[in-house]
This record gives structure tokens, C-alpha cells and sequence, in this order.
């Protein structure tokens, strides 16, 4: 699990109401946080090391316990809604509640996407007359979130702090006077020390993902920040994550730019997966420098 997954997973268990909360908004209903399962112990597709990101156990006033699956999504992957629908269906074979443990839950999912939005939502496999499986997970989008009206529902009360983490990647949270906001903001409905330090830590992680980590950084110097080495590290591997991410993305945009409807998808996938910011830097070179595509290409696979 990369750094923008972890900030992610500790941003939501440290505020569980504000991603539940935000997550389950576009149903209408309230369902209060009861509390996060230990993944480890449920097995799910993908291998003997697969877990989902977070699950939590909800309250229904209905009667029957929830659990809703949570996903987060530095970049988007076409096979998630497939995988969220394996992961609901073995959660609700095989999770039991009740003094008796033969209670079944209901099993929903969200996708939470950190950086872009969700392309589709539905993984429709009905026939005419609604026989067959519809997967619907619920979606945030959180770069459609405004960071100023954000900032001013945490601060009215109307917001839970927990918000506060996920501002740099809402739209207008690489500006300047946000970031100032945002700072006094914390420093008004956040007593806690260690909190504020955690707040800035994460904050500047996900700045990171969002190509603004030097307004940021700049924006934050001065303010406290956590002890903690966990978040420390997150912050490393942030930065390093946010110019692979940003590296990949320039190779590619030039590739196309020059040699448009040339590239093919395993190229595309072949540098999305490519970790050496050193070899990128290489490849963009020769995508600069080459005539054709194929010199690119002999490049690409010395």
C-alpha cells in the first residue's frame, strides 16, 4: 500500500464520522459508526495478502447491522468495481453477527477517489426485467468538493474536523489564501497538539498527490508539526510518490502530443507502473529526442 493510501486509511480512522458521513451523502441516510473491522481476519480476492482498505461497521435504524467497504484511489483502476463486487459478496457470505453469529449483514462499498474522478460507478450485468447483479458503490469525488466551503462548514460546526485532512485535494486547495485559512481554521476547533501535527502531516501527503506541495510546504513552514516517524515517513514517501506520479504523466503527454494515437496501452501501463524517477527521467529524454515512435520504443525496452 503506497503513501497516499496510508494518509488515507489514518485520515479516515482518525475522523470516522467524516468519512462515513461523506460517503454515504448522496443516500440521504444516517447511519452512525459503530467501529472499523480488522480486515486482516477477512479474506478476500487477490491473494492471501489482499485486504480491503478499511471496513466499518455501521448502525441501521432499520435493524440490520451494516458493513460498508471502503476503497481509496490515488489513480483510478479499471478493475475496482469488479473487485469491490467480490469483496461484498465474501463479506456477505462470510461475516456474522448476533450472539449467535448467524446474523448476515448488509454489504455496502464506496470508492473514495483522491485524486480525478470515478469514470463509472456501475457495474450493470441485468437482463431486460431486472434479473442479473447490479454492483452501485457509492462514490466521493473529492477533487468536486469546494475547499472553501469546506473550510467554513468545519469552522460553523456544520463539518466535522476530520475534513480538514482532506483539503489540499479539494478543488481550490493549492491556493494560497486556503492554505492560510485552513491553518487558522485548525488552530481554532483543534485543541490537541499531536492532532494539529497529524493535520499538517497528512495535509502535506496529499498536497503532494495534487502537485501543490510546495505551496504547501511554504504555506506550513512554521507550523507545528507531529513527532510521529509514522507520518514523517508518509510525508517522504509522498513526495517521492507525487514526482513519480507527476514524471509519468509529463512521458505521456508527450508521447501522445508527438506521436498521437501511437501509443499503445501496454506502453501506457508499462510507464504507470515504472518506480525509477532515474529511468522516467531517461525515457522522457528519448520521447524528446526521438524521430519516430519505434526509436522511442527500442529505447523503452533496451
Amino acid at each position: 500500500m503506497g503513501a497516499f493510501d496510508q494518509a488515507a486509511r489514518f485520515a479516515a480512522q482518525a475522523d470516522p464520522i467524516t468519512v462515513v458521513g461523506r460517503t454515504l451523502a448522496p443516500t440521504g441516510l444516517v447511519l452512525p459508526f459503530r467501529e472499523w473491522l480488522d480486515t486482516r481476519t477477512i479474506p478476500l480476492p487477490g491473494g492471501p495478502d489482499r485486504t480491503a482498505d478499511l471496513v466499518a461497521a455501521l448502525d441501521d435504524p432499520a435493524g440490520q447491522p451494516v458493513l460498508l467497504i471502503l476503497e481509496f484511489q490515488s489513480q483510478h483502476d479499471p478493475d475496482k468495481l469488479d473487485l469491490t463486487l467480490e469483496e461484498a459478496g465474501i463479506l456477505r457470505g462470510h461475516a456474522r453477527h448476533g450472539d449467535n453469529r448467524k446474523g448476515k449483514y448488509k454489504v455496502l462499498t464506496a470508492l473514495v477517489y483522491l485524486t480525478g474522478r470515478c469514470p463509472t460507478d456501475v457495474l450493470d450485468m441485468t437482463l431486460p426485467g431486472r434479473y442479473g447483479t447490479r454492483h452501485a458503490p457509492m462514490v466521493w469525488n473529492i477533487g468536486e468538493d469546494a475547499a472553501p466551503t469546506t473550510l467554513e462548514a468545519v469552522h460553523s460546526g456544520a463539518a466535522s474536523w476530520g475534513m480538514l485532512f482532506w483539503v489540499p485535494l479539494m478543488a481550490g486547495g493549492k491556493d494560497d489564501s486556503i492554505i492560510a485559512r485552513w491553518k487558522e481554521v485548525v488552530a481554532q476547533v483543534v485543541p490537541d497538539r499531536r492532532t494539529r501535527g497529524n493535520l499538517a502531516g497528512i495535509a502535506l501527503v496529499f498536497a503532494e498527490l495534487t502537485g501543490c506541495g510546495n505551496e504547501w510546504n511554504r504555506g506550513l513552514e512554521g507550523f507545528e508539526m507531529t513527532e510521529s516517524k509514522v507520518v514523517n515517513e508518509w510525508i517522504r514517501q509522498g513526495e517521492a510518490k507525487g514526482k513519480l506520479l507527476i514524471q509519468r504523466e509529463l512521458l505521456l503527454r508527450l508521447l501522445n502530443k508527438r506521436f498521437p494515437a501511437a501509443v499503445p496501452a501496454d506502453v501506457t501501463k508499462l510507464i504507470n507502473e515504472q518506480e525509477s524517477l532515474e529511468l522516467l527521467s531517461h525515457w522522457f529524454d528519448a520521447a524528446a529526442e526521438a524521430f519516430t515512435f519505434q526509436q522511442f520504443l527500442a529505447v523503452l525496452k533496451a
